[in-house]
């Protein structure tokens, strides 16, 4: 005689871990299935079971995703405030660069007049600095006036007030001319972290950056926290970044702050994650899974990753009692790591076993599919 299998859900509360929080509070509390047959031998074969672990007293843990930002308190954007074509570019992105390096050079015809102004005030300059001496020796000598020697004065100043001047521009444009071209020098010592320019290129005034300079000597993770996340993240939790380019290594920190404003188009809070990245390890745009240690500890039942089953938007594992029979029980995820889901049920046990390979064959074969 072939005993049924029923599948009773499980009761679990507290919050619902994915990628975008679900709110779980209306999900019902406990559901029943009857199927009246066992696992044939050829599945029974190849699952495996294991035992549940109860892990008391645990600081509970939010897993978040992210990614590597370069420090953005500690970068220079350039942008081009003129028209004009890039006549050569001193870079590659990633590059190392000295502070007074070289980064660009802009030929523009707006520096062509610039260029001649400048040439004339300098010359002009000259003049009026000879002009003055001679008017010095001359009033020493009782030859030349009072008034001549302020209106010598007033030339120089004017004629420097006018190299001035072109030279405030040329600051605006953060460039110097040199051989009727606009050189752009690096401001600081730092890594090129975004390069949008190449040789010959035209390029306008706007508010897009040719390059970006930054320090990597810092970086920060910046986490995305979901709606669903926001009343359980703090600034000072501390937080562990694993990312798949190191396995095994965990980059430890702290939650430094939370933007105010929701990304528009993650809809999202960024909390920020200040690390020191002096062995340069950590690269803008890495992809990052961070776990936030909440301020709260618990109880909980760990399930292995593999044992999971995720369908219809919910959680769910397989009890395991026989080959004939077990029992699927939906549950809602209180946190994970990278080897476990920890879930609270008044339905499971401590010890009680769940298949832990092949689980999803088992659930497909249970259900019907």
């Amino acid at each position: 005689m072939k005993l049924p299998i029923i599948f009773p859900m499980a009761f679990v509360g507290m919050t619902f871990l994915s990628c975008k929080p679900s709110n779980i509070q209306n999900q019902p509390l406990e559901k029943e299935t009857d199927i009246s047959q066992c696992m044939n031998k050829d599945i029974a074969n190849i699952i495996t079971t294991a035992k549940i672990i109860k892990t008391p007293n645990r600081h509970e843990r939010l897993k978040l995703n992210g990614n590597v930002s370069y420090d953005q308190d500690q970068v220079y954007r350039f942008s081009p405030i003129l028209d004009g074509v890039i006549q050569k570019v001193n870079f590659r992105l990633g590059d190392f660069v000295r502070k007074g390096q070289t980064l660009l050079e802009i030929r523009s015809a707006e520096l062509n007049e610039m260029s001649a102004n400048m040439r004339e005030a300098q010359l002009h300059l000259k003049t009026a600095q000879r002009q003055l001496s001679a008017t010095q020796n001359l009033y020493a000598d009782g030859v030349a006036s009072d008034r001549e020697i302020l209106e010598a004065q007033v030339a120089v100043s004017n004629a420097e007030s006018e190299i001035q001047k072109i030279n405030e521009v040329l600051y605006l444009y953060s460039g110097d001319i040199e051989k009727g071209v606009l050189t752009i020098k690096a401001k600081s010592d730092g890594y090129i972290v975004e390069k949008h320019v190449v040789e010959g290129q035209q390029v306008e005034s706007s508010n897009d950056p040719l390059f970006i300079l930054g320090n990597l000597s810092k970086v920060w993770v910046q986490a995305n926290v979901y709606s669903g996340y926001i009343g359980r993240i703090k600034t000072g939790q501390s937080a562990a970044i694993e990312t798949t380019a190191y396995p095994g290594k965990v980059f430890e920190g702290k939650i430094n702050r939370i933007s105010n404003v929701i990304d528009p188009r993650e809809r999202v809070l960024k909390a920020i994650i200040e690390l020191d990245n002096s062995s340069l390890l950590l690269k803008p745009e890495m992809m990052v899974t961070v776990d936030v240690y909440l301020d709260n500890r618990s109880d909980a039942l760990a399930i292995p990753h593999e044992s999971v089953v995720f369908d219809a938007d919910a959680y769910h594992l397989i009890k395991y009692v026989s080959d004939c029979e077990m029992k699927i029980v939906e549950f809602v995820p209180i946190y994970e790591d990278n080897d476990f889901f920890y879930m609270a049920s008044n339905q499971l046990r401590d010890g009680d076993e769940i298949v832990k390979t092949n689980s999803l064959l088992v659930y497909n074969k249970l259900i019907g599919k």
